[in-house]
Parts: C-alpha cells; structure tokens; sequence
C-alpha cells in the first residue's frame, strides 16, 4: 500500500508531504504540524490487510478549531481506502487522559463528515486499572470478511490494555 500524495493533495486544503509510504505531514494556518498515517495492525490481530490510523500533533502545539485540518485527514482517509484495504482501526491514546475526547471526536467525524453510507464504524471501550481504552473500526459494507471482522474486533477490543500495558515495558 501507498499513500499518494498527489490525490490527497488534490481535494486537501493543507498540503501534505510524504513522511513515508503510508505517512504524510501537513502544517496548519496556526502553524501547527500533524503526522497523519497508518501502520500495519498487530494490537487487535484482525486480518491482512488491517490498518491502525493515527494523528500526531508533532510540534505539540495548542490546535484550535480548524475546518481544515478534518478536511486534510478526510483527504488522507479517502486516499487511504483508494489503496482497498481491507480495515482502518485506532486506539486513542490513553497516556494524557484524553482518550474520550479523542473517541467523540472520531465518533463526531465519521457521523457528520468522513464518509457515506458505503463504510460501517464500530467503537469500543474497555478499563482496565481505572484507565478506559477506546477502539474504533472502519470499514466498507462491501468488505467480503465483515462478520468475520467485526465479531474479533469485539472479542479482541477486552484483550487490548494488556497488550497496550505490555509494549510500553
């Protein structure tokens, strides 16, 4: 899979750079500067052809409200599923305490503005020691191992803390 810069850069209103093959950055207005990409899946053992998304804040900088930045990552995600992956899925990062924040957010986009009636979203939360852990999974309708998919994502979202809790070792 690759992300190509040049269709992302066509309907994106920052213009992103390549970080690597399935990475891009992009620079806001503000100055503030997003890592946007995807990694092969290897928490919630899906299927080939399964995707973690991630967004980095990389400068760390206060991000206030900016159409843009939704229409920039709506841009990377459309690219994204251009390439036929089978799944996109995230983990939001519990290490800030913002992990809900961050799942409303994904929840907000993808009902008002990411996609259409052609992908399915699921969210997941778990705690685990007093620390909720959010997942999420999209994918088409069309996808020939739907059932299959969203029935481990569900069995497999419980397990997630500890293989969180154990890569940080």
């Amino acid at each position: 899979m690759h992300l190509s810069v040049e269709n992302i850069n066509r309907t994106s209103p920052y213009p992103v750079e390549a970080i690597d093959e399935l990475s891009v950055s992009f620079v806001t207005d503000n100055g503030v500067c997003y890592d946007v990409g995807f990694y092969a899946d290897t928490f919630l053992s899906l299927l080939e052809g399964a995707y973690h998304f991630y967004i980095s804040n990389a400068n760390h900088q206060h991000a206030p409200n900016d159409p843009k930045i939704l229409q920039t990552i709506t841009a990377v995600i459309e690219e994204f599923f251009r390439n036929d992956p089978l799944v996109m899925l995230y983990i939001c990062d519990p290490r800030d305490r913002r992990q809900a924040a961050r799942n409303r957010l994904y929840l907000y986009w993808f009902d008002n503005y990411i996609f259409n009636s052609d992908y399915r979203f699921y969210s997941e939360s778990v705690e685990f020691e007093s620390v909720d852990y959010y997942a999420g999974l999209i994918m088409r309708k069309d996808n020939p191992y739907y059932e299959e998919v969203v029935s481990t994502f569900h069995k497999n979202v419980a397990n997630l803390p500890e293989q969180m809790v154990g890569n940080k070792e």
